[in-house]
């Protein structure tokens, strides 16, 4: 497998997975001309994408779904209660979309893919464990905690990308309303720096060799905060970035280098 993060933020999300001849995106939360461009960096179209694999219904995640199947029609892959919310909010997308049981393994293009439950206020929100080749790639971002069902779903991933969305400090006194901070921080918002760095020894504790931290929020992170907060929770868990484990951070607007499994 290849794996390469075409955005990340709250601003909009998509990760292509290819494995030979079988392309599949993560979210598709950017325009579909930036699917196209940064696709064609990496010598892929739209017309040569298998499925497109939804975590859940928030516009970062799905800004591009309607034009996406209007002028390519990809077939769209998300838990049941996800998939009813996205044919109400875009109803052009209903021929396209495919739900599907939480937990269930199905194929596509030979990657064997399984869904985990994720705690977001969002409908049916889930993370994605994608197998082929004899290895794993585990996808989770949008979480307000580290739930047993999200260590079930990415304990041992050989790559993990992981949200680190915001410090908790810049968080408190930033911009943001009381009522927004509140949903952030809560059990059903995002994940901090520090709770990702406590997951992120967890991974490397199973197995995990590589992990991009993702979703970082453009008011309340900055890439260096969260690289520095949980290299300094790898090293109090006794490991070293660089030695023990690969450690990288997603940038909004900019790809990520291609992971290679």
């Amino acid at each position: 497998m290849t794996i390469c993060t075409l955005a990340s933020s709250s601003s909009g999300n998509c990760t292509i997975v290819s494995h030979d001849d079988t392309h599949i995106l993560i979210d598709a939360g950017i325009s579909l001309k930036r699917i196209r461009d940064n696709l064609k960096n990496l010598g892929i179209t739209p017309d040569d994408l298998t499925g497109v694999l939804i975590t859940h219904e928030h516009s970062d995640h799905t800004n591009g779904l309607k034009m996406l199947s209007k002028y390519h029609e990809i077939p769209i892959f998300t838990s049941f209660g996800g998939a009813d919310k996205i044919r109400s909010l875009t109803p052009e997308v209903k021929p396209f979309v495919n739900g599907f049981e939480i937990g269930t393994v199905f194929d596509l293009g030979g990657i064997a893919i399984r869904s985990f439950r994720t705690p977001h206020d969002a409908h049916e929100s889930v993370g994605y464990r994608l197998s082929a080749g004899g290895k794993t790639f585990a996808y989770v971002t949008d979480l307000g905690c580290v739930t047993d069902d999200v260590l079930d779903g990415t304990m041992g991933a050989d790559i993990a990308f992981i949200e680190s969305n915001h410090d908790r400090e810049m968080l408190k006194s930033g911009p943001y309303p009381s009522s927004l901070k509140r949903r952030v921080l809560s059990a059903y918002g995002h994940l901090s720096n520090v709770d990702c760095g406590q997951y992120a020894v967890q991974l490397v504790l199973s197995g995990t060799q590589t992990l991009q931290l993702s979703h970082l929020s453009c008011e309340n992170n900055t890439p260096g905060t969260a690289l520095r907060t949980v290299e300094k929770a790898l090293m109090e868990g006794g490991f070293a970035v660089g030695h023990h484990v690969q450690l990288d951070v997603a940038l909004p607007f900019t790809p990520s280098r291609m992971y290679v499994l």
